[in-house]
C-alpha cells in the first residue's frame, strides 16, 4: 500500500522568489530586444553596419604598355584595401582614424549636391587620361560619382577623406 503525500502549502517566500525570477527574465528579454533594436538602427547613421565594401574606386582609361590602364581599388568596412583583380590582391590597411573620418564623411555627404555640378569638359579618357568612378555604399544605397559625368570638387571633405585614406593606392588630383 502506497501512502499519498499531501501537497505542501507554498510559502510566501517561495512565491515571492518565483515572481522575482519571472520579473528578472522579463527584464532580460526587454534589455536584449532594446540592444538588438539599437544595433539595427546603425544603418540610420548613413553607412550600413554590414560587412563588405565601403568604397570602390575604378580608374578607367589611359594606356599602359600591355593595354588599357583600367583598375579598381576596393576599401572594405574593416579597413582592408584590395584590387578587384585575381588574388593575391591585398594592398594594405587604412588606419583606424582615416577610416573613421571617411566613414563619417560618407554618411554626412549630400550626394545630390555633388551631382548637381555636371562635367562639361572633354573626358580625359579621350586623350589617354583616366576617369575616376567612385561608388560609396550608404544606407540609401550605392552612390556613384564619375569624374566624366560630375565636375568633382577635389577639395570637398568627402574627396579629401578619400585621398587621405586611399592616397597610397590611387592617384587622386590635388587641389
Amino acid at each position: 500500500m502506497m501512502l499519498a503525500r499531501t501537497p505542501r502549502a507554498v510559502s510566501f517566500r517561495m512565491r515571492l522568489r518565483a515572481r522575482l525570477i519571472r520579473l528578472a527574465m522579463l527584464l532580460s528579454i526587454v534589455a536584449v530586444a532594446g540592444t538588438l533594436g539599437a544595433c539595427s538602427s546603425l544603418g540610420s547613421l548613413g553607412v550600413p553596419a554590414a560587412t563588405g565594401p565601403l568604397l570602390t574606386v575604378t580608374m578607367r582609361g589611359g594606356m599602359c604598355a600591355d593595354g588599357a590602364c583600367d583598375n579598381s581599388v576596393i576599401l572594405d568596412r574593416d579597413g582592408r584595401v584590395h584590387r578587384a583583380a585575381k588574388p593575391p590582391n591585398d594592398l594594405g590597411t587604412v588606419p583606424a582614424q582615416a577610416m573613421a573620418t571617411l566613414t563619417a564623411a560618407i554618411g554626412a555627404t549630400d550626394y545630390s549636391a555633388i551631382r548637381a555640378r555636371p562635367f562639361t569638359g572633354e573626358c580625359p579618357v579621350n586623350f589617354d587620361g583616366q576617369e575616376f568612378i567612385f561608388e560609396f555604399v550608404t544606407s540609401a544605397g550605392t552612390q556613384r560619382i564619375a569624374s566624366c559625368e560630375v565636375d568633382i570638387d577635389w577639395g570637398h571633405p568627402l574627396f579629401v577623406a578619400v585621398g587621405v585614406a586611399l592616397g597610397e593606392w590611387i592617384p587622386l588630383p590635388l587641389t
